[in-house]
């Protein structure tokens, strides 16, 4: 029998062999990699810092040089800045750098941390203790007027004096070691330059390597697939071109075989998703369509294109009626705000053409406007206004107690009532619009500024959707609030009309008693002449009467 060498055993083998030769490359790599890892954790974490470290001393002990110098020839003073700096040299800075030289030591080698202990000893034993031996004698201005003192330490700290050598011997071996230290940096980095050149070379040769057996699997897959692949890729590539193949391709017993059986697959299905999306294109988003597979990219694509289409189309419906309900509220509001500006000074009129109005802008049946006669708590009920119903003005009169009813119920808690669940004479009962039997009711309290001034009742054979109850009660704040104006400036027109009523009773009132006065004032002119006229006549009496008893 003879074996078939597929081409997925050659690319096996082939890719194969180019895994081995990356695996050999990674590994190669990963050691090189971990050699210069190390030695740059070594520069990096040990030499680095600790030259520099070295060097801080270094600086430190020069610096106590030139601040001892300075104690003893020029700061005569306590506590002069100098002075204070070689304290904390002595106190804080050089114990904290030893610590941190101290931790990096114990990678050194045995003899370069035996070098730093001996250094560290000759500091902290013998060149620091000499400098507080000096700092403790001239501790104070008077010790520096002593001639003995000063002839004692002035040799040590002079050129050539026995600090400034022990000074100079220990930054020499200071420097010594910080060289030993910048020396490895150095001869590390030489060592990482070393392992990177021969690194480069590897790579370049592996990846010879590598393009030559790439190479050769290339050759031996293009001999023995390239003209079925091409008839595949032509058409493929009239395929994405929009392009369908009329024919079908012959299959054959390998891979390719496979290809081709499941291209032709690809190009029914194909036909189908195009079928399908010409369906679409119609406008028919109830066609039915099944995916080849749950995973079918394509075809649960085109499903979800249709459900957005059609999500799309509901939603284009839904804002259209929105927009449309909008501007039949927009509408609605000024019209009826140029009515309320209308017939503002005559109640019973403006109420009518309110509900007349109201009833055919959102096309009920019937409606009535009831208003609440009286602020007067004790006194107050619900009187029905204006009533419009069946295209025809209504006369009907009705009061109703407030909290009784829907529309009294209404009144007291000034919330909106609407109704579509209505028994068939309930309306008799509680509506104040006659027998007719509505499908629903709706009733919206006129409310401004909390103040309820009466109720609009709104029968109809047809559900009263959201949006135009909506208008309603956006209707009803302006019309409660144009009624709160009407029934101020009616008051104000009867108060006014009454005043001037009284104005002119009490104009007719006082002309009254000013002719009353002047009748009264004649009365007592003529009193005054007849009493004169009297007291003349008594005297004339008297006179007479004295002369008849003398003649006596």
């Amino acid at each position: 029998m003879k074996v078939r060498f597929s081409i997925g055993a050659k690319l096996i083998l082939g890719i194969g062999a180019i895994i081995v030769a990356i695996l050999i490359n990674s590994y190669l790599i990963n050691n090189s990699l971990e050699k210069s890892r190390k030695i740059n954790e070594q520069i990096t974490e040990l030499y680095v810092p600790s030259a520099s470290h070295l060097n801080d001393l270094y600086n430190q002990i020069n610096r106590s040089k030139s601040l001892m110098k300075t104690w003893v020839f020029i700061d005569k003073k306590k506590n002069t800045p100098d002075k204070i700096r070689l304290r904390q040299l002595h106190s804080t800075e050089f114990p904290q750098l030893h610590e941190k030289i101290q931790k990096l030591s114990k990678d050194w080698s045995p003899e370069e941390r035996q070098k730093y202990q001996q250094i560290h000893t000759t500091i902290q034993d013998t060149l620091f203790a000499r400098h507080q031996n000096i700092m403790e004698s001239l501790n104070n201005f008077e010790s520096y007027n002593d001639p003995m003192l000063l002839f004692e330490i002035t040799p040590q700290v002079e050129y050539g004096g026995e600090i400034m050598v022990m000074t100079d011997e220990i930054l020499n071996e200071i420097s010594s070691l910080r060289n030993t230290m910048q020396g490895k940096v150095d001869q590390s980095r030489v060592q990482m330059t070393s392992i990177f050149n021969k690194f480069e070379r590897f790579i370049i040769i592996l990846g010879v390597a590598l393009i030559l057996i790439s190479s050769i699997i290339a050759i031996i897959l293009t001999r023995t697939t390239v003209q079925p692949i091409k008839q595949v890729k032509s058409i493929i590539t009239s395929m994405c071109k929009g392009i369908l193949p009329k024919e079908k391709l012959k299959t054959r017993n390998d891979e390719i075989g496979d290809m081709s059986e499941a291209l032709n697959d690809l190009v029914d299905s194909f036909r189908k998703f195009t079928s399908f999306a010409k369906e679409i294109g119609r406008g028919n988003y109830n066609v039915s369509f099944e995916p080849l597979s749950e995973q079918d990219d394509l075809g649960n694509a085109l499903l979800e294109m249709r459900d957005n289409l059609k999500n799309a189309a509901d939603e284009e419906e839904k804002r259209k009626k929105e927009d449309e309900q909008r501007n039949w509220a927009s509408q609605g509001i000024a019209r009826f705000s140029e009515l309320l500006r209308e017939n503002n000074d005559n109640l019973q009129e403006l109420s009518y053409q309110i509900i007349q109005n109201l009833v055919k802008y959102t096309e009920a049946n019937q409606g009535g406007l009831f208003l609440i006669n009286s602020e007067d708590e004790a006194n107050r009920f619900i009187e029905l206004q204006a009533a419009y119903a069946y295209s025809r003005r209504k006369y009907m009169e009705k009061s109703i107690e407030p909290g009784v009813g829907l529309i009294g119920r209404a009144a007291r808690e000034g919330e909106t009532i609407y109704m579509t669940d209505i028994p068939e004479d309930y309306i008799n009962i509680t509506s104040g619009l006659g027998d007719a039997n509505p499908r629903s009711l709706l009733i919206v309290p006129l409310k401004s500024n909390e103040e309820i001034h009466g109720v609009i009742e709104m029968a109809s054979f047809e559900d009263f959707d959201q949006y135009q109850i909506d208008f309603v009660e956006r209707v009803a704040e302006n019309i409660a609030s144009t009624l709160s104006t009407v029934k101020i400036n009616i008051r104000t027109n009867e108060l006014l009309e009454k005043s001037q009523q009284q104005a002119e009773e009490m104009k007719s009132q006082e002309e009254e008693m000013r002719q009353n006065m002047e009748e009264l004032k004649a009365t007592q002119e003529e009193s005054a002449r007849r009493e004169k006229e009297l007291k003349e006549k008594l005297e004339d009496c008297q006179e007479k009467l004295n002369k008849y008893s003398g003649n006596q």
